[in-house]
């Protein structure tokens, strides 16, 4: 699989154009970088390209990022600038906001977003089990969307490595990004993994440094390059994120404050008084909720007479019971299109999702494919 990329020069702000300045060839690399070293020879079997490419993963995931345990409580913020086009408008005018953290231990947070209208609200995490959210008001907000949007990439960027299982097949392949030499891995014909979803979402393309410094992701049509690279608490975090759909800057992330956290104590992270609790979000890499029962959409047609294409998301509740609420699908466009799909999802049933032992509510996102054949169930279809 050849995979061809455009980036910009660091701090640059021209769109990425098709035509490609990083281009990963077709020979895998010789050897892992110097702190990932596992083999001194080029590798002679698929096997031992595969082994290099999950142990590369695994430094990366090591060496980047502010996730996971073993880092000190730490405090965060993130300037955003961003462009939020809307219709018919072509030329719109960047937008900022900002995203400030405070954790005090891994699954004990606070996260507040301020901005523009629909961009104000804040978040917290008591316990892996216990997330609360401001209460809604008049000026709605999608939490998980912002989060995805304005502050993963830095927190968190190698998030949906945990989709790659240590049995799926990968490959690794040589990159360059301004003369700096990038190893890029990624999962060998990823569709036999995910046959309903988009495998270029689920499993992306990420690019390492010599360093094991994260550079480059690339996910569908979305490009995310990582520059202004610093330390912090033994982990690799970077100041400069810029993300690019279809190769225009779309968002650029700046970290104006990263520091220890000296006053770790619980309370700072205390939910408000009037914070509502949350669903349990079923993160990447964790097991996908099991239907037992599911019906087609009554589909309508596109003005013109053309039929819909496509995988539409809905976002749903799957309450302890294993039945469904349908939620807010803002990624649908057409209003027809969008109550016939939640119509039908509403109706499915699903095993209840249990977390550590004991069923729980969860939010989940239903990938509805639309491709002129017969709707199928997912519990009837040949698993991979």
């Amino acid at each position: 699989m050849t995979i061809l990329l455009s980036l910009m020069k660091p701090l640059r702000l021209a769109a990425l154009a098709s035509s490609a300045a990083l281009l990963l060839s077709c020979s895998v690399v010789a050897q892992s970088p110097a702190p990932a070293s596992a083999a001194s020879d080029q590798p002679s079997a698929n096997g031992e390209i595969n082994a290099l490419a999950h142990k590369l993963l695994l430094s990366g995931i090591k060496a980047n990022g502010l996730a996971g345990s073993g880092i000190p409580p730490w405090h965060l913020k993130i300037d955003v600038q961003y462009i939020d086009p809307g219709f018919g408008n072509s030329n719109p005018k960047p937008l900022s906001g900002s995203v400030e953290q405070w954790t005090v231990a891994p699954d004990q947070w606070r996260r507040t977003f301020t901005g523009q209208p629909g961009h104000n609200f804040s978040e917290w995490s008591v316990a892996r089990l216990e997330k609360f959210q401001s209460k809604p008001s008049h000026d709605p907000f999608d939490a998980l969307a912002d989060y995805h949007r304005f502050a993963r990439a830095v927190i968190d960027p190698l998030a949906q490595t945990a989709n790659i299982h240590p049995d799926y097949e990968m490959e690794v392949k040589r990159g360059d990004l301004g003369g700096i030499t990038l190893n890029c891995v990624s999962v060998v014909n990823p569709k036999r993994y995910a046959p309903d979803d988009d495998p270029d979402v689920v499993f992306p393309t990420y690019c390492f440094d010599p360093d094991l410094h994260l550079r480059i992701i690339v996910s569908g049509k979305t490009t995310t390059q990582f520059d202004d690279i610093q330390m912090f608490q033994g982990r690799a975090v970077a100041h400069d994120v810029k993300i690019r759909l279809d190769g225009a800057l779309n968002t650029e992330l700046k970290v104006s404050v990263l520091e220890p956290l000296a006053d770790a104590n619980a309370d700072r992270v205390k939910p408000g008084k009037d914070a509502v609790p949350q669903p349990f979000f079923i993160e990447p890499g964790l097991p996908r909720p099991e239907a037992v029962y599911e019906v087609a959409a009554a589909l309508p047609i596109q003005p013109g007479g053309m039929p819909f294409r496509g995988t539409f998301n809905v976002p749903i509740l799957i309450r302890k019971d294993g039945t469904v609420k349908t939620l807010s699908a803002p990624e649908i466009w057409s209003q027809d299109l969008k109550d016939a799909l939640q119509a039908a999802v509403s109706k499915w049933k699903y095993k209840p999702y249990m977390v550590d032992g004991q069923p729980v509510e969860a939010q989940y996102t239903v990938g509805y494919v639309i491709d002129g054949k017969p709707f199928v169930p997912s519990y009837q279809k040949a698993k991979p």
